[in-house]
């Protein structure tokens, strides 16, 4: 009792060291907690990013192999058109078969157009 009244006030207010190492401890399960939501969310955030990049270049290899297959035809229909002799050096004797050539290459090509 040879303390003031003040100071053994004082002495009880003050948190012990084991009322110390709870609020550390409650305060660091807190902040794990939030770590934990924190990092589960960024995983989710992260596979749909991953499946958004997956279909993205899904699609862009469907677009290049549409335009190798167009590249292909392109290279077709010019050789066809480059065979062909111009409209007023033909004679009319082989003018039906020029025709002829010409009705099958462009149904070709038609036909070809439409499988893509």
């Amino acid at each position: 009792m040879g303390q003031p009244i003040a100071e053994r006030c004082r002495l009880c207010q003050e948190p012990t060291l084991e009322e110390r190492a709870q609020r550390i401890a409650k305060a660091v399960r807190k902040q794990s907690i939030e770590v934990k939501e924190n990092w589960e969310q960024l995983k989710t955030r992260a596979s749909n990013w991953q499946k958004q990049v997956e279909k993205a270049l899904e699609k862009l290899q469907q677009l290049q192999k549409a335009l190798d297959d167009l590249e292909a035809h392109v290279i077709t229909a010019e050789g066809v058109h480059t065979d062909q002799q111009p409209v007023g050096d033909l004679l009319i004797d082989s003018l039906q078969g020029h025709i002829d050539k010409t009705t099958v290459s462009a149904i070709t090509l038609h036909f070809t157009y439409e499988q893509m």
